[in-house]
């Protein structure tokens, strides 16, 4: 079973950051955007990235929004079109949007007087934004829209006696889940179902991360980054910096490290972090097929994670599971931290649940004409 282990930080040292102004850090990321990508449209006032097409499609579908905090870019902007998201809305570096713009945000997906499907609304399983996306939702629904909610916690290096009713953080999960969730969304599937769908997936996604050093707010050009002492790997490290389960110096082998994070997500016989149901821990019989996520944290390389998706691959089939589906990259980051996370999604046993292997991987399989989605 896993220990919580930290050392004291050496002092710290500067690091520069490439940026006009910090107050307009995220205007400036987000209206790039919709360079890269004319066919979204970026609200300043309220920080919000849409689909230039929104109003006729919310007409006749459910429409999905994710909202975090800036600083993990490309999520959620990076995922807005077809086949996913519908708008992002952003705060300001590592702090949530505030309950005017997601009330927003939902308003934009939902015109007044017109025919509206619901709004599937999603973020991670953070304490601020959690109340402002409470706040947000109960105006909406007394103003008569029709949300759904589902906040995403899928780190296993919170265990349950350390989460207690706040419960685990959210990495990388939540995009796991809206790949589906949004494609059913896309082909006209009813707000409950688009939900049911966002929630069972969730619930059967694990991450773990690792981080080589640590990460520094970019409140001025030049600020002070706070490192790690030396010969160290944090394991179980928070997408904002929070302390993670284990400080692990000398740094291990890639196998070795590999192996300790796919513990963390694979072991139920660890009662604190068993959160993924898989039947068996190794060589499980109905539930052996997995999909794989490795995610950078925001300076580690494709090449880096190239190498450890190799060698987690090897040690699931070592462990009787078989990775149907493989995607990496920067996808939910934290600024430039270096560092990766591995998550895993225990894809529906043979006899299917909320629904069946082959609708999940079809789903996972359709085509999205997003910015940072990788085929």
């Amino acid at each position: 079973m896993a220990t919580e282990t930290q050392t004291k930080p050496p002092p710290a040292k500067e690091t520069f950051h490439f940026i006009n102004d910090p107050a307009e850090a995220i205007n400036d990321a987000l209206v790039g955007l919709t360079y890269l990508k004319p066919s979204l449209s970026y609200n300043r006032e309220y920080k919000t990235v849409y689909r230039n097409d929104l109003p006729t499609f919310a007409r006749d579908h459910v429409t999905t929004v994710g909202f975090a905090g800036g600083g993990h870019e490309p999520m959620f902007g990076g995922f807005v079109g077809h086949n996913f998201l519908s708008a992002y809305v952003s705060g300001n570096v590592f702090a949530s949007p505030t309950a005017a713009q997601i009330f927003e945000a939902i308003e934009m997906c939902q015109p007044k007087g017109g025919k509206s499907m619901g709004t599937l609304i999603v973020c991670g399983n953070y304490t601020g934004d959690i109340l402002n996306a409470g706040l947000a939702i109960t105006r909406a629904q007394a103003a008569g829209y029709k949300v759904h909610f589902t906040p995403v916690g899928d780190d296993v290096a919170v265990g349950r006696k350390k989460g207690g009713k706040v419960g685990r953080r959210g990495l990388s999960g939540h995009l796991v889940a809206l790949k589906g969730a949004c494609a059913l969304a896309q082909r006209g599937e009813s707000l409950d179902r688009v939900a049911e769908v966002m929630e069972y997936v969730a619930g059967n996604v694990g991450t773990i991360g690792v981080a080589f050093d640590r990460v520094a707010l970019p409140n001025a050009t030049i600020t002070d980054l706070q490192t790690l002492p030396p010969a160290t790997i944090e394991l179980g490290m928070g997408a904002h910096g929070e302390p993670g389960l284990q400080q692990i110096s000398p740094v291990p082998s890639p196998e070795s490290l590999t192996s300790q994070m796919l513990d963390l997500i694979l072991d139920i016989s660890d009662k604190d972090r068993a959160f993924i149901p898989f039947s068996a821990s190794s060589h499980p019989s109905a539930d052996n097929e997995v999909v794989m996520l490795l995610n950078s944290l925001g300076s580690t390389s494709d090449g880096v994670l190239a190498r450890f998706a190799e060698l987690a691959n090897a040690e699931l089939e070592k462990r009787g599971f078989k990775v149907r589906r493989l995607t990496l990259g920067p996808l939910v980051t934290s600024l430039k931290m270096s560092g990766f996370g591995i998550t895993i999604w225990r894809l529906p046993p043979d006899n299917g649940e909320t629904m069946s292997r082959a609708q999940a991987l079809e789903l996972w399989d359709e085509q999205v004409d997003v910015v940072a989605w990788r085929q």
